[in-house]
């Protein structure tokens, strides 16, 4: 594609170099430039190894030894005659821009839905594909991975940088999906990822503490959120969780039409007769168009909220009430979304991914629910991250838990006995705890004091697969942990 058409996308820009060279791919990455590529130096990325870097420019010289015939640039600086060069005010919008047009607009030969929100995108948006697939073409791009029809494929962000999610759109159009779920992050919208993006349907879940690190305040990660929901289309439609209490923020802030579902507060969808067990959850789904009865293996009060929201989302793209119940009903497993490992012990372990205090009272509250014995929690806190959650969590884990593990998370370059000292300050004795740093050997610990019908919770890192320590990064993966200790306890008792 001739340059001149990609940079028409981008409104504020200085060209120095001929507009009329070919190129043949656009990247971010220095390590992916090839002969006649065009290189986007972006602040804040990650190469393709996962080293993170905090600027791309510096590695302009080496993306043009590598055959880049022209370079983005947010930061003026000397090129080659041979090479054009583009300065912009903010490369990374410029990419997201310039990326979604080489790839000729992929995401709009589909309906797309945006989900954002601080917990429940995941399971939503993995509810909401079970539900579409039963008559639809389906594509998925999330924490986890993306899929496309089903089939699986890695993924290294949530919101993929745009280049990537340009790639992975493509290839959904050409396998003829109709519909794609994609979580929509803070930082995915502070970053540009999904900059000029054309969203059939955004979706909001619930707002509460979690990214301080990055966005400082309460009111900037929230400003963030609403930032994309306000750039939403007027004739497209949102959907909105009525019963959380920043629900006014977003009603207010989408020009779209809404929708709202809850269970607290009057909503469009809602539902009532409930049932909540250790089994999975019963109740009667209520929409503008009629009442149906649902029986889900997916349990606790939060996942519940998670299957109203898919339904009011799907409800919205005209989706019949005997499809939503289809799809509700169907054996979902969200990997590290409050799963089950079962090798034959006489207790209960779940692996959740619960890293923030709203995360953790809503998985405890669902482990409560299953009335068991006893919880016995093991959880930490991340390094390098916002340091006002820990005591509040290790508050939570105490309230709602009969034993607390404390053990390492992703410390990475902080000193994880002061992380946990931060954590152990909300203890006042109200149950008993103790501090392991290896996470193993606290899994291990948890384990072993079980006993029958006591329920263990590993929360944290859910389906992460690695460990970030402050020298190195480790293979790290509850869910395989759990099961090794597990099939070897069983094993010895034979």
């Amino acid at each position: 594609m001739k340059l001149k058409k990609l940079v028409s996308v981008v409104k504020e820009k200085k060209v120095k170099g001929n507009l009329n060279t070919e190129i043949k791919g656009v990247v971010y990455d220095p390590l992916r430039v090839k002969q006649d590529f065009l290189y986007a130096a972006i602040n804040i990325y990650t190469q393709l190894d996962k080293i993170e870097l905090s600027d791309g420019h510096p590695f302009v010289n080496d993306a043009i030894k590598a055959g880049a015939s022209a370079v983005l640039l947010q930061k003026d600086m000397n090129v080659p005659d041979n090479v054009v060069k583009i300065v912009v005010p903010d490369s990374r919008l410029a990419l997201a821009l310039i990326a979604a047009e080489f790839y000729e607009q992929p995401s709009q030969k589909f309906k797309l839905i945006g989900i954002t929100g601080t917990n429940g995108k995941t399971t939503t948006a993995h509810i909401i594909e079970s539900i579409l697939k039963q008559k639809h073409r389906t594509g998925l791009i999330g924490t986890l991975y993306y899929k496309i029809n089903g089939k699986i494929y890695k993924s290294k962000d949530t919101t993929p940088e745009p280049p990537d999610l340009q790639e992975i759109f493509t290839n959904m159009s050409e396998q003829k999906c109709d519909y794609c779920v994609m979580e929509v992050s803070s930082h995915g919208i502070d970053f540009h990822r999904v900059a000029g993006l054309k969203y059939e349907l955004g979706v909001w879940t619930n707002f509460t503490q979690d990214h301080l690190d990055w966005h400082k305040t309460m009111e900037n990660y929230r400003s963030t959120k609403l930032r994309w929901f306000a750039s939403l289309e007027p004739d497209k439609k949102v959907i909105i969780n009525v019963d959380d209490p920043s629900a006014k923020y977003f009603i207010d802030a989408a020009h779209t039409e809404k929708i709202t579902y809850g269970m607290k507060n009057s909503a469009d969808v809602t539902v009532k007769n409930t049932k909540l067990s250790g089994n999975g959850t019963v109740f009667t789904l209520i929409t503008p168009v009629g009442e149906i009865d649902i029986q889900t293996k997916l349990r606790g009060k939060f996942n519940l909220y998670n299957m109203i929201c898919a339904a009011a989302a799907t409800y919205a793209q005209g989706i019949s009430l005997e499809e939503i119940k289809m799809g509700l009903e169907e054996e979902i497993i969200v990997a590290g979304r409050f799963q089950s490992v079962n090798r034959g012990q006489d207790f209960t372990v779940i692996v959740d991914y619960a890293h923030t205090p709203d995360g953790l009272v809503k998985v405890l509250d669902a482990a409560r629910s299953m009335n068991p014995e006893r919880i016995i929690t093991v959880f930490g806190c991340g390094g390098d991250r916002d340091h006002s959650k820990r005591p509040k969590m290790g508050a939570i884990v105490e309230e709602l838990s009969n034993i607390a593990i404390i053990t390492d998370d992703n410390p990475r370059t902080e000193d994880s006995e002061k992380i946990t000292e931060q954590i152990v300050t909300a203890f006042k004795d109200r149950c008993d705890y103790e501090v392991i740093h290896d996470r193993r050997e606290a899994i291990q610990y948890a384990i072993n004091i079980a006993k029958a019908n006591d329920l263990v919770l590993i929360a944290g890192k859910g389906h992460e697969n690695t460990q970030t320590l402050k020298d190195k990064t480790i293979h790290f993966n509850d869910f395989e942990v759990i099961s090794e200790i597990l099939e070897k306890k069983r094993f010895s008792t034979l």
